[in-house]
């Protein structure tokens, strides 16, 4: 007895092209948040109710989240181990293949 679905190359492609499109969206979207916060900066952020404190940090985190981005993007250095191997990979123009129509 089988239980569950069963894989099919058409199923496995649809998931393949389905989870790359949502990766894709998703650090879109990143991306554009990253560039509007990074835009407004410390002084914007405290402007709109931010403290200092807090404004460092909201930057922080948005930095930690564009460089997930641009490892996307392949503009930011990723992998290796001790401070060696790292090394540029473009995931974004990889996986536009399996992207189409996406």
């Amino acid at each position: 007895m089988t239980v569950g679905n069963q894989p099919t190359v058409a199923g496995l492609n649809q998931s393949l092209t389905s989870a790359a499109q949502q990766l894709r969206g998703t650090l879109q979207e990143i991306g554009n948040f990253t560039v509007q916060v990074q835009n407004l900066g410390t002084a914007g952020l405290e402007a709109l109710g931010f403290t200092a404190g807090d404004a460092a940090s909201f930057l922080q985190y948005a930095g930690y989240l564009s460089t997930l981005v641009g490892c996307y993007q392949g503009t930011v250095q990723q992998g290796g181990a001790g401070g060696t191997g790292a090394t540029l990979f473009d995931f974004y123009n990889a996986l536009s293949a399996v992207c189409a129509g996406g």
